[in-house]
């Protein structure tokens, strides 16, 4: 081969890599991605919905093998209304033993730090019984003192958390089942109130003394005067609760919101609230430089008729913009949401931050007029769940699975609570 050959396969070996350069340049490391939770627009879809949809739009990623799949857990926190449970049934037991020894004063002390402590612990409560057989036993500690107004206090207010259930203690003196008689009889043809129950944001699944009554915003009729224990799960995964004093004639509202402060949280908040705001923004922001992340997945479940809508969205750390993906439609239960979720995948795939549409700040994520009006007041009956008739009645069966008061057994589900356990 001669020099001038020689010098033209060089130049020609030298322009081809040069060529190939850029491409293999392109390819480079796989942009890191973040698939959040989806959030629900309203009460018909369930929580677990957008977590199963999380989940089955992250498998398609995997899947397009296009991005590098991050994944970020929350720190747990203390959980002070365990700690408050636990507290309330070391002073219950402490003031069993001081009634057994005709310590009075001393065993009505420890039932008041009791009753403190139920009132901590509403969201970690597993039924309401163990809380009404300590207000019933604060009543017999009244009576066997003399504070007989005391008595009838604690006794009426241990017959309003359920007014159906049968006292334990009332069987121990023919005496006090008397009085029990009596003070359910004044309570039932006593003056109801009614409690408007709600959240911020709403659509929280929720409890009133153990019965899974429906989804904020919610009004619960026919509820008995006194304190009641509700709790609801927010879409952001915190439980929240407490005791309320409820009055006869009388609507009184309770709401419980988010408090965490971290960027995920801070985001649903937003989006169940159907919403794209500078704090979405913003939390998008916080949330992708804590991860790490290129890209941030994120977007609400809606009821579309029959089926569920899927509004998806892609914050992209680069330009700092938020951009709207075509939305999905599919049936309830996601069998069909495959090839959606597929869709999804294969479009951020293809584009990367030039997918979709740029959203405008402040936007909403759905367009629908049902999501757009905003939750409606949903209504249920005090001890009634909503498409079962009698659950009042049901207290009186004997329990198979609701949990002991030491907390032995694993308390049921609340959608199938057990009738309150008879001691």
């Amino acid at each position: 081969m001669t020099r001038s050959m020689l010098a033209l396969v060089t130049v020609t070996a030298f322009c081809a890599l040069a060529e190939d350069a850029p491409a293999a340049a392109a390819e480079g490391p796989k942009p890191k991605l973040l698939v959040l939770p989806f959030a629900a627009l309203s009460g018909d879809v369930p929580q677990r919905t957008g977590l199963k949809a999380q989940g089955m739009l992250t498998t398609e990623f995997k899947s397009a093998d296009a991005f590098v799949l991050l994944e970020v857990k929350k720190a747990a926190g203390a959980d002070a209304a365990a700690d408050a449970l636990t507290a309330a049934r070391a002073s219950v037991e402490k003031a069993k033993e001081l009634r057994g020894k005709k310590k009075f004063r001393l065993a009505d002390e420890a039932l008041q730090q009791a009753l403190g402590s139920y009132r901590a612990a509403a969201t970690a409560l597993p039924e309401v019984g163990e809380l009404v057989d300590t207000y019933a036993l604060a009543s017999a500690v009244a009576y066997n003192t003399g504070r007989d107004d005391d008595g009838v206090k604690f006794l009426a207010q241990a017959l309003a958390l359920a007014p159906d259930r049968e006292l334990p203690l009332a069987q121990s003196s023919a005496l006090f089942s008397r009085v029990v008689a009596d003070a359910r009889k004044q309570l039932k043809d006593g003056a109801k109130g009614t409690l408007l129950l709600e959240s911020s944001p709403s659509n929280a699944p929720v409890t009133l003394d153990g019965l899974a009554l429906g989804t904020t915003p919610l009004s619960v009729t026919n509820v008995p005067a006194g304190l009641h224990v509700w709790s609801a799960r927010l879409p952001t995964g915190e439980a929240v609760g407490g005791v309320i004093d409820v009055a006869g004639n009388k609507t009184t509202t309770v709401k419980g919101a988010s408090s965490s402060k971290d960027p995920e949280s801070r985001l649903l908040v937003s989006l169940a609230q159907n919403r794209i705001d500078a704090e979405a923004l913003a939390a998008a922001k916080e949330q992708a430089k804590a991860a790490e992340a290129e890209f941030v997945v994120f977007g609400a479940l809606s009821k579309d008729g029959k089926g569920l809508a899927l509004d998806t969205f892609l914050f992209a750390a680069s330009t700092g913009e938020i951009r709207r993906l075509p939305r999905a439609q599919f049936d309830a239960e996601l069998l069909s949401a495959g090839m959606e979720f597929y869709n999804v995948a294969g479009e951020l795939s293809k584009k990367g931050d030039k997918v979709g549409e740029a959203v405008r700040v402040p936007s909403s994520l759905s367009t629908s007029p049902l999501v757009a009006a905003g939750p409606k007041v949903a209504e249920a009956k005090y001890g009634v769940v909503p498409g079962k008739e009698g659950a009042l009645e049901a207290l009186d069966e004997p329990a198979k699975d609701a949990a002991p008061v030491d907390g032995t057994r694993k308390p049921a589900e609340p959608k199938r609570r057990a009738p309150l356990k008879k001691q």
